[in-house]
């Protein structure tokens, strides 16, 4: 029989803790598409002097040129650069990367959120299979096929003003003067492969990064010295204020799911124009929340605890066995404040694309993970 289950956004679990991210891998994605996989040439350096923002930062600047590198991609979501990253740990390690759920992290965020959003600002769409024992779940909702507003794009131009390709050291002058008509993108990208946990659920989640603050240590766990970069309007009224607490609750949870230590906010004017660059720890991030609106004082906790009661229904109701090699797809969607989790059966059109293509899983993946033992 087929599986079927709901479960309450407002339902509330206990768990209050999680696992401490490790970094186990890392790779980066080219303005083509293409996963290189334990690869940090696309990995940003932070650089952006108290001077600079003497010269007026325009972050609407070059809008026009700017290359949407991922309309151009066959599938935005795909999950196989995540896979192709874990087969290189595995075959590096010469044993088999333990997690009940894998998937990227701004996937489990939409989840998370769905306690907070109503469901037209945060439509839920995912596909979930069970494979030798463990979930892979794939957001379906398209990114990256429309081109950016204003507001989307200022966020890519101020990643651009404030990183530089290599360390300070390594850079030419030149390089530095250009990076006001450098033209942005959203192909190139850097993102590690992190192994982290809630309750008892154990997940291997990847994430993007948008930089590193300080420096790189090759061969370790560089974690601490990732930093997450964004950019907001001012917050000159009320409407204001609680758009950028929405923001900045979810600028938390992209570092927190992961262990990114800092977030560094740059705040513009009604002309695009960079005004303040403010820095903020991500523990301090709660205690900000709370001191600025009494309603956001238990909103990260409330997060972490839906987290665990999300992640624990989902490993619950979808049955797992490490020696069977079939896999059994699932939709994940959102409606009427429920998660609604349906079993996909063989007439449904999406299935043959699921269990037999490469929809979610890719082929090279499969028959990788047929010959391990996980």
């Amino acid at each position: 029989m087929a599986i079927s289950s709901t479960l309450f956004i407002n339902q509330k679990g206990s768990t209050t803790t999680l696992k401490q991210p490790k970094e186990v891998s890392f790779y980066s994605r080219t303005q083509g598409g293409e996963c290189l996989v334990h690869d940090d040439s696309r990995l940003k350096y932070y650089y952006l002097p108290n001077a600079d923002l003497d010269s007026h930062l325009d972050l609407s600047s070059g809008f026009k040129r700017f290359k949407n590198c991922e309309r151009d991609f066959q599938d935005v979501g795909s999950i196989h650069p995540l896979l192709d990253t874990i087969m290189g740990y595995e075959e590096t390690k010469s044993k088999p990367l333990s997690a009940d759920i894998v998937g990227f992290s701004d996937t489990i965020i939409k989840i998370i959120l769905s306690a907070f959003h109503n469901t037209k600002i945060n439509p839920i769409d995912m596909r979930v299979v069970s494979y030798r024992g463990q979930l892979f779940i794939k957001n379906m909702a398209s990114t990256g096929v429309h081109d950016p507003d204003m507001r989307e794009y200022a966020s890519y131009k101020f990643e651009t003003l404030a990183t530089l390709a290599e360390p300070l050291a390594y850079t030419d002058r030149e390089i530095l003067n250009r990076r006001p008509k450098k033209i942005s993108n959203n192909g190139d990208k850097y993102y590690t492969l992190v192994k982290t946990g809630v309750a008892s659920a154990k997940l291997v989640l990847a994430s993007e990064v948008n930089c590193i603050f300080d420096f790189k240590q090759q061969g370790k766990d560089n974690l601490r010295h990732y930093c997450f970069l964004e950019c907001s309007s001012a917050v000159n009224n009320i409407n204001d204020s609680r758009r950028f607490e929405n923001q900045f609750f979810r600028n938390w949870l992209k570092c927190f799911l992961v262990g990114i230590p800092r977030i560094i906010c740059g705040f513009y004017d009604e002309k695009y124009i960079v005004k303040t660059v403010e820095e903020y720890s991500l523990d301090e991030v709660p205690l900000l929340l709370k001191e600025h609106s009494p309603e956001a004082a238990n909103k990260c906790t409330n997060a972490i605890k839906w987290y665990g009661l999300f992640t624990e229904w989902l490993l619950k109701i979808i049955p797992r066995d490490k020696n069977d090699h079939s896999i059994r797809p699932f939709k994940l969607q959102l409606a009427d404040n429920h998660l609604k989790l349906t079993e996909i059966d063989a007439a449904d059109p999406e299935y043959i694309g699921i269990v037999e293509g490469e929809d979610i899983l890719s082929s090279k993946f499969k028959v990788w993970r047929s010959s391990q033992a996980v």
